[in-house]
């Protein structure tokens, strides 16, 4: 454990250093927001760059003290590890293995961008690490921080909508497939244009769509049969993915993501049918939960409405409904989260489980199924997720 001073745990926040989520990059802002809207992080160092430039760049626009500033992640280890309560890991994926387990062998606590590794092989070897060192994990799932859909998860869990039987879920984007204002194709970072025994786009996607599945039914996936396509700007990835996959207790599951569906930003939708009602709910239109039930009757829920048990917390609640919260609202509850679980860890030496943070279990069972999607892709046959 490291030696940063617990007695005051209960009363201050946790000081925690970045690794990547440099000022430009894609999540470095969205995590830095996230954190700080309960007040229950604090952003004290971090190697935010190779780049020192870059690094210390971001550091006078976080507010960050230029000697906790550091491009070269030995230094950094080597200066922070007994000052801070935990790492929050945003480099490149396919950096995210070594990364992970350089902070676990500092004793320190991580918290990690989804996906966690790229494959079941290198999350096995994190959960031996965590194991064998008591060491703590928590992979942000930012989309599982809705209210609304929490509160979903609960009409599940409770029987409200009766028996589910099936899901439908989407998340279709269009970066792939867009030319920008000079015509040309819009040209990601060179790691998402690489493929290997899970395409990036699985990584990138696909791990939110097994999450949000898992999230709401509590229920795991067994077999798969796929399709994948390449049909956007860049022909050497994997862009499109389809499939059907059998749960357990008997739910079929209809799957879709890809990044050359022009029109959608972020098109992520899913719908959920049971014996007694449905549900369905959008992310761009986030704060709405439309119900249906057996009797033709139709509903739409929000986090005002009387009938709800858990969106109208008073700690979703930074303004009343009406006043849309949105993605970054929905990170900082799931740090929240994981604060809790943190400070338990901190004070036991030991994790337990939390009913919305998740960590090594939750994506290794990702990775079984999005590596059975990828053999289902090439064998053209259904395959079991072991």
């Amino acid at each position: 454990m490291n030696k940063i001073n617990l007695e005051s745990l209960n009363t201050r926040k946790l000081k925690v250093g970045f690794l990547g989520g440099g000022f430009e990059s894609a999540v470095g802002r969205a995590h830095r927001a996230a954190i700080e809207m309960d007040q229950r992080f604090e952003l004290v160092s971090g190697c935010f760059s190779r780049k020192p430039e870059v690094s210390k760049s971001t550091a006078l626009k976080y507010c960050i003290d230029l000697d906790r500033s550091y491009s070269d992640i030995d230094h950094f280890l080597s200066s922070e590890a007994s000052q801070l309560d935990a790492v929050v890991i945003m480099t490149p994926q396919d950096q995210h293995s070594k990364h992970v387990m350089r902070c676990l062998e500092a004793d320190l606590p991580v918290i990690c961008e989804k996906a966690l590794v790229g494959s079941v092989e290198e999350a096995l070897l994190i959960q031996r690490k965590l194991l064998s060192s008591q060491g703590f994990l928590a992979v942000t799932y930012n989309y599982t921080g809705f209210p609304i859909l929490r509160e979903l998860r609960y009409m599940i869990k409770h029987g409200k909508l009766g028996k589910i039987q099936q899901v439908q879920i989407e998340m279709p984007q269009e970066g792939f497939a867009r030319l920008g204002a000079n015509g040309q194709p819009i040209t990601p970072q060179d790691w998402r244009l690489q493929d290997n025994k899970v395409p990036t786009l699985s990584l990138d996607l696909g791990v939110h769509i097994h999450m949000m599945i898992r999230f709401l039914t509590g229920e795991q996936p067994l077999e798969v049969v796929s399709t994948s396509k390449s049909y956007g700007n860049f022909n050497q990835v994997t862009d499109s993915i389809s499939c059907i996959s059998n749960y357990s207790n008997d739910i079929s599951c209809s799957i879709w993501y890809s990044k050359s569906a022009l029109g959608y930003r972020n098109g992520l939708k899913v719908r959920i049918f049971g014996s007694k009602g449905s549900a369905e709910w959008v992310q761009e239109d986030s704060e709405h939960l439309n119900i249906s039930d057996n009797s033709g009757n139709r509903l739409l829920v929000d986090r005002a409405s009387n009938n709800i048990s858990v969106a109208n917390h008073l700690r979703y609640t930074r303004f009343k409904a009406g006043h849309p919260a949105g993605f970054i609202e929905a990170f900082a509850n799931y740090y929240y989260d994981v604060a809790d679980a943190l400070k338990y860890y901190l004070l036991k030496k030991n994790s337990v489980a939390q009913e919305y943070v998740f960590g090594i279990e939750e994506s290794l069972e990702g990775l079984r199924m999005l590596e059975a999607i990828s053999k289902s892709s090439s064998n053209k046959r259904w395959e079991e997720i072991v």
